[in-house]
């Protein structure tokens, strides 16, 4: 069973690896410097700190794939290293991007997953720390459509 669950986890890990990382470069590429997007966007001074943010967030993709190479491989190191810097960066004054009180639940959500995968992995409990890889990439996923729902709200294409 301890097999064909990591071997399962593996696929929907790899799966979802993959959708994130199509959403990122999507955004990625919203947010180059190309002549359209620079008529569209806000003026310079709002520019950077998105660029800052966009960077930050890359981060946190490339601590998440450290997760995955990890659980993969059945590397308790690079799973913690991976979720440390998930959960550290999460509690960063600059992932706090909303004010929003719901924001801030799924802000507070994401940091707590995080936290628990540092701790199944550091356990070297590989299906748990799977489990909650994919717990705290559904709560990443729902914290973004939260964002995206604030944007659009506040008039932020």
């Amino acid at each position: 069973m301890g097999r064909f669950f990591r071997a399962c986890s593996a696929v929907v890990l790899l799966g979802m690896c993959s959708v994130i990382v199509g959403l990122w470069a999507r955004a990625a590429a919203f947010s180059q410097d190309s002549p359209e997007v620079k008529q569209k966007s806000a003026p310079a001074a709002k520019a950077k700190p998105e660029m800052e943010l966009a960077k930050f967030m890359r981060k946190k993709l490339e601590a998440s794939n450290q997760i995955l190479e990890g659980l993969v491989t059945e590397d308790t190191q690079l799973i913690v290293k991976g979720a440390k810097t998930l959960a550290e960066m999460s509690a960063a004054e600059k992932f706090q991007v909303h004010n929003d009180v719901i924001y801030k639940q799924c802000s507070a959500e994401f940091q707590k997953a995080a936290k628990s995968l540092v701790e199944a992995a550091e356990k070297e409990n590989f299906d748990g720390a799977a489990l909650k890889w994919i717990d705290t990439t559904m709560k990443c996923i729902e914290c973004h459509k939260v964002a995206r729902g604030l944007r659009i709200a506040n008039g932020v294409k």
